[in-house]
């Protein structure tokens, strides 16, 4: 150490050291001390002239040393002076990039052990870090030829770092705040596009292929946590099902579906922030995880359903709860799936249709066995207090708060309430109801018309008028000119308030009210043949022939 502080005393002592404040490009510096060493050997014949150069070689080498230890100042990178000999080598021009690089290794930030809580601030220190040094450094590096040698270290740094970053990310979250970092904000303005460096253009400067081999390798890594996540996240929902015992509350018939959707909903809303292709490729990964949920949900409610249905008093709500939820998720995928594959949709939809079909079915057949056992009690009693109207309103009130399920379910609970009372109706004695009831069974029936359609009409709003039916069955009782029956029946098949099905029904009926088989026929005969319910080779009516 003596030995080398005497030699820059004797080789600069009146002369001023080049510091880094000189405007003269240090790579112009470190060419002219090669040049030096690369001197002619001929010129170099007399031992005096080989004692100067000697002398100018020890010269350049102190310059070099102090150019090398300013550097390091300057990039804050300390070394000892038997570091810097054993850095410079050969060729000085390698040291300052070993320089560069060992300063931005150094000022790198490192991941915190928790990187899973801390990833969105870790990567906000690089940013800062990375955008301080740059703009730092610029007015020093940049008249000197070496700012794209520290953008280009930082660059590599970086994307090295992500690299490492990406493969220990496990989750989705975590995947987005490093997709969106590296694909976004890396580029934007908030780090290599920022005003400070803009005349330095860094992003020209880099190469962008290895972020877009990243970019693809994220995205896949992200794609395998979703699929991960969601379909962990659905099996909760299922099992969450299975220990749910009661439907208290619209909270407990609207949870699943509500869930479910915003499940598969939020990654595709996440990605968007990214880009609308990464949200379609997300998107798909979700609704594949959909279709699978839907499927064990039907296996599992098909059973479930089954077995509620056998009890003595089956609580409608477990069946209101199953349709209302395959009729919002078949509303979310026929309405947000439009940029999934068609397949998967169609096969998503044909599940929750089958499901909702067969739930439909089963609630419609025990609302036809509480018509038959209030209407038999009702049909059979000399009081006239309608229970039926009770228990449609204790039944149906839960559904107030779903518009299009109320309306679909209780517009068939509707038809096939009229349509139980009228099949009842008929296999009681018409002369047992006129003694239980009143001579006039016809007010009577229309009375409880038109309380059936207050009560539906209060609960669903709208509904179609199914009590129609119950008066035209009070007009044909009271209707005793033959001319005008046949008019009656006419009408009911022109307003088509009865179907193929209720043909039976319809020939009992006129049975019921006195006609003889011969009036039947003569009646079923003159409605025209436009509003004859099927084509036929013969009269409808002459499979009661036998009767």
């Amino acid at each position: 150490m003596g030995k080398m502080k005497d030699i820059k005393e004797k080789l600069l002592p009146k002369s001023k050291v080049w510091r880094i404040e000189s405007r003269k490009p240090l790579i112009e510096d470190i060419k002219d001390m090669d040049a030096a060493y690369d001197q002619d050997d001929n010129g170099l014949d007399s031992p005096l002239d080989q004692n100067s150069f000697g002398i100018q070689e020890q010269d350049l080498k102190l310059k070099e040393e102090v150019w090398l230890q300013e550097l390091a100042e300057l990039l804050h990178v300390v070394f000892t002076e038997d570091g810097i000999y054993t850095l410079m080598g050969p060729d000085p021009k390698s040291v300052v990039v070993g320089l560069i690089q060992k300063s931005v290794s150094q000022h790198f930030p490192k991941p915190p052990a928790d990187l899973d809580q801390n990833l969105q601030q870790h990567l906000m220190n690089v940013q800062n870090t990375v955008l301080s040094e740059l703009t730092r450094l610029s007015p020093y590096l940049e008249p000197r030829g070496l700012m794209g040698c520290l953008i280009d270290s930082y660059h590599h740094q970086t994307w090295d770092h992500l690299q490492r970053l990406l493969q220990d990310t496990s989750s989705s979250q975590n995947s987005f705040v490093l997709i969106k970092w590296g694909l976004k904000t890396y580029l934007s303005q908030e780090l290599l596009g920022h005003p400070d460096l803009k005349e330095l253009h860094p992003v020209k400067e880099v190469d962008l292929l290895p972020f877009t081999e990243w970019g693809a390798q994220a995205k896949e890594k992200l794609l395998e946590n979703v699929q991960k996540e969601v379909q962990g996240y659905l099996e909760k929902i299922l099992r969450r099902e299975e220990d749910q015992e009661g439907c208290d509350g619209d909270e407990a018939v609207v949870r699943l579906y509500v869930d479910t959707i915003a499940c598969v909903d939020a990654m595709p809303t996440e990605a968007l922030k990214i880009s609308s292709e990464l949200s379609r490729n997300v998107q798909e990964v979700c609704f594949q995880q959909l279709l699978i949920f839907v499927r064990r949900y039907k296996d599992e409610q098909t059973e479930l359903l089954v077995k509620k249905a056998k009890v003595d008093e089956p609580e409608l709500m477990h069946f209101f709860k199953t349709f209302i939820t395959c009729l919002e998720l078949k509303k979310y995928v026929q309405t947000k799936g439009a940029g999934v594959r068609t397949s998967l949709c169609v096969e998503t939809v044909k599940i929750l249709d089958d499901m909702e079909a067969f739930t439909l079915k089963l609630l419609l057949d025990i609302i036809t066995n509480i018509a038959e056992s209030h209407l038999k009690n009702y049909f059979r009693s000399e009081s006239k207090k309608f229970f039926l109207i009770e228990a449609v309103k204790s039944n149906f009130a839960k559904l107030m708060n779903h518009e299009d399920v109320r309306e679909r379910v209780m517009n068939e609970a509707y038809k096939i309430i009229v349509h139980t009372y009228i099949k009842l109706l008929i296999k009681i004695k018409l002369s047992k109801l006129q003694k239980c009831w009143s001579p006039n069974v016809g007010q009577t029936v229309a009375q409880d018309a038109e309380w059936l359609h207050e009560t539906f009409s209060d609960l669903a709003p709208g509904v179609q008028h199914w009590n129609l039916m119950l008066l035209k069955v009070t007009e044909v009782l009271d209707c005793n000119d033959s001319d005008a029956l046949k008019m009656t029946v006419a009408g009911m098949q022109k307003e088509k308030l009865t179907k193929s099905e209720d043909l039976e029904l319809l020939h009992r009926l006129l049975l019921w009210k006195g006609l003889t088989k011969q009036q039947v026929r003569e009646t079923l005969d003159a409605i025209p043949d436009d509003y004859q319910p099927t084509p036929r080779s013969g009269r409808w009516y002459s499979c009661f022939t036998c009767w």
